[in-house]
């Protein structure tokens, strides 16, 4: 596959079509979170082997986004609005908490193996894939290690948790939730319902894409969530886009996080491989163990409260949520307040750190 270069177009059809067959797979195999997940491994597994996938284009992944903050935001009340209040501290805490287990983890990574001490810590830092790797970019650090220990972290969060969610939480949930998908899957648009989800898209589409332009983080996904949460506090009839797009837009963020998984991690991936399990799976006990402190300090559902402090990007998680009908607001602010904190905080620290 090494000798096989596709143009944009190809790719952007490829690639989407390789997402498609993992989130139908997984969900054969009832994966909880198969549209992400199953999308990501399959595309990861295709990338590994060389392909030469063109560059995909970034607002394919902010539209994404945006899908999902739509269907965040058409789930705002006037008694969300109040909860927002109640979520500033456990915010402050989660995102606390990530930094400095980061950070001592990052001081580990480099003591333990052969790791300059800025990739290490831009490493172990749960801030995003993209978001980390361009940061070691500018700082003339491994970009491949940053990536690969980014990538197996998600992937860790992304295997493990919504098991170990389904373990400790009713599994009622989660048999009411694939009795429901059949009558979700199958919504009747009226010309009028359907017009409101057009505008829905437009006004989330144009919010999310100036948010993101702005570097607001998670632009995509905010922008939209809160612009349209708003107008449906005011009582505009915004409605909320279909199951199929939701589940398409999944597939989309699970496929562009495959592309990711590029040889040059394989090859780094086999000298890193016994310190990567170890990583990645601290990584996961330290997000059950925080989520099961803020489940009893604060009274979260244990869904929501495992979600929320996973550490695993906002849209995804956010997705995830959603599937598996826990509070995706809570979780969706929560992810937000800390992927905002560690972006503006951790370069900073970091680098009075390796001085």
């Amino acid at each position: 596959m090494e000798d096989m270069v596709f143009s944009a177009p190809v790719t952007f059809a490829l690639v989407f079509f390789l997402g498609f067959l993992g989130y139908r797979i997984f969900k054969l195999l009832h994966i909880p979170g198969g549209a992400i997940a199953g999308a990501l491994v399959i595309v990861a597994l295709v990338t590994s082997q060389g392909v030469g996938w063109a560059e995909l284009p970034s607002y394919m992944s902010t539209f994404c986004q945006v899908i999902l903050g739509i269907m965040i935001g058409c789930k705002f009340s006037r008694e969300k609005v109040r909860q927002i209040k109640s979520l500033l501290v456990p915010g402050m805490l989660v995102a606390t908490w990530m930094i400095c287990i980061s950070l001592v983890i990052g001081i580990l990574m480099a003591r333990v193996t052969e790791l300059d001490l800025g990739t290490a810590l831009f490493g172990s830092v749960p801030g995003g894939i993209s978001e980390m790797g361009l940061v070691a970019l500018s700082y003339n650090l491994s970009v491949p290690v940053v990536t690969l220990f980014q990538f197996v972290r998600v992937l860790a969060v992304y295997f493990c948790l919504p098991s170990i969610v389904l373990k400790y939480d009713n599994t009622e949930r989660e048999e009411a939730a694939d009795k429901a998908l059949p009558i979700v899957d199958k919504p009747e648009y009226s010309k009028k319902k359907a017009y409101y989800v057009l505008v829905t898209i437009l006004l989330g589409t144009v919010s999310g894409f100036t948010a993101n332009a702005l570097g607001v983080p998670v632009g995509g996904l905010l922008g939209a969530m809160v612009i349209v949460a708003i107008l449906r506090i005011m009582g505009v009839p915004l409605e909320e886009v279909p199951r199929w797009a939701f589940i398409l837009a999944q597939v989309g963020l699970g496929a562009f996080l495959g592309t990711t998984f590029t040889p040059d991690i394989v090859v780094t991936l086999q000298g890193l491989l016994l310190p990567t399990l170890v990583f990645s799976i601290i990584i996961v006990l330290n997000g059950v163990v925080l989520g099961l402190l803020v489940h009893r300090v604060f009274g979260w559902d244990l869904v929501t409260s495992l979600l929320a402090t996973a550490a695993a990007g906002a849209s995804q998680m956010s997705a995830i949520a959603l599937d598996m009908d826990a509070d995706a607001i809570t979780v969706s602010i929560i992810q937000a307040m800390r992927l905002a904190l560690i972006l503006m905080l951790m370069p900073t620290i970091i680098t009075l750190i390796i001085r």
